[in-house]
């Protein structure tokens, strides 16, 4: 058995990355760019207005003041998206922001230091040469590098690809991701239940979600009974996926039979098998494909270690392999409120804990239900306390780090800050 730590580096050691695809940009939201971004043209592509107000030759109103007053006839305007204009001395042009600025003009006067009456207007004060001008490639110029290949495409990002006339662009493809839940036990939403002994699924569906938020394409291929017959079928429909997900029937049970027939059946390698971690010790990993490009997790029945080697080990590979830099949940640094004890300390340990983020520091404070089976326990927690192995005594007010994957419990919390 080996350590979590021994286990994340196969797991990443192990991981190729997907191709790239091209898509329409507005779908690129989330998605690693495939190519780098030049600018087309300069940015802005002339000389505009930052302001509301009037364009004027510095010449005219140098000497302009509340006391003494710059008037000055207002031969035209100049509004963004408008033909360019000419300045003559001795002349305004009423301007809007984004407007052109017309030829000979070399300042803007904003409204509020000035009054205007009939076609005429007046200067109340004289601002420096070049006042309120956005200059032609201010931005940026033609040829620049404006993203790079590998960069996560935000809002901000899918601004410049709209701003470069970039209707489509080159991004890491999806990865697909399989998942096989299996037992006889398992039902699916909206079977009855004829038996006692019979669960419906959850992991399935956390699963699913799971690798939706991971920017991966979630397909379920179904549910495999304990015999070798239906476990086959359902492996042959997995052969397309870049990943493949079970659960359950990796353990030691006489009906476990995934881990055998996914060698047998996909020609599966298996790197390791069982974990030194609590949660999700009984966890399976493998490459397979042509070239062992493609990754095989038997993960866990129990739907709370199910969801934690999703986010500790399978996640960061998905992300991986996808492109993305950045493929781990945040770890934070947090202070326990209240003692921590555990019997053994034979595994590291992931333990649900409730986070608060107070007097500028996080608290976190331990589920004192911590079964792999209480799915409940997920539902509250916004994040895993990390105990290492050998660590039984955590005391009070001592730091932790923490895995946070609910940012939630932060939404308004900048009203706080000074």
């Amino acid at each position: 058995m080996i350590t979590y730590f021994e286990a994340l580096k196969i797991v990443l050691d192990s991981v190729k990355e997907v191709g790239e695809e091209k898509v329409f940009f507005v779908d690129a939201l989330n998605r690693v760019l495939a190519e780098d971004i030049y600018a087309d043209e300069d940015n802005p592509p002339a000389d505009n207005s930052g302001m509301d107000g009037y364009a004027v030759r510095f010449e005219d109103i140098k000497d302009a003041s509340e006391e003494k007053p710059v008037a000055l006839k207002v031969i035209g305007e100049s509004k963004a998206g408008g033909d360019d204009i000419e300045l003559k001395p001795g002349t305004a042009i009423s301007i809007y922001t984004g407007a052109l600025i017309p030829k000979g003009a070399d300042t803007v006067i904003q409204k509020e230091f000035t009054k205007r009456e009939g076609d005429t207007v007046y200067i109340y004060k004289a601002l420096k040469i070049g006042a309120n001008i956005r200059p032609k490639g201010g931005d940026y110029k033609k040829g620049d590098l404006l993203l790079t290949k590998g960069k996560v495409l935000r809002p901000p990002e899918i601004g410049i690809l709209s701003s470069v006339n970039k209707a489509t662009v080159y991004v890491k493809q999806k990865v697909k991701v399989g998942i096989i839940t299996t037992g006889d036990e398992i039902l699916d939403v909206g079977e009855p239940r004829t038996k006692d002994s019979q669960i419906r699924t959850s992991n399935t569906y956390t699963l699913y979600t799971q690798i939706l938020e991971s920017g991966a394409i979630p397909i379920i291929i179904g549910f495999a009974k304990d015999n070798p017959e239906d476990i086959t079928q359902k492996l042959n429909s997995a052969k397309n996926c870049d990943v493949l997900l079970t659960t359950g029937g990796v353990s030691v049970g006489e009906y476990d039979l995934v881990r055998d027939f996914v060698q047998k059946e996909l020609n599966v390698d298996i790197l390791f098998w069982k974990v030194s971690q609590k949660p999700g010790k009984p966890v399976a990993f493998g490459v397979w494909g042509n070239d062992k490009e493609k990754l095989f997790f038997g993960i866990p029945g129990n739907p709370v270690a199910c969801m934690v080697v999703f986010e500790t080990l399978v996640k960061p590979a998905i992300r991986k392999m996808m492109g993305y830099k950045n493929y781990f949940n945040p770890l934070i640094d947090a202070y326990l409120e209240e003692k921590f004890e555990r019997k053994s300390a034979d595994r590291l340990e992931f333990v649900r804990v409730d986070i608060e983020y107070k007097d500028g520091k996080f608290l976190v404070k331990p589920f004192e239900k911590q079964g792999s089976n209480i799915l409940t326990s997920m539902v509250n927690s916004k994040g895993l306390m990390i105990v290492k192995e050998g660590v039984n005594l955590i005391e009070k007010g001592e730091v932790v780090n923490v895995i946070l994957f609910d940012k939630e419990f932060l939404v308004g919390e900048s009203e706080n800050l000074k």
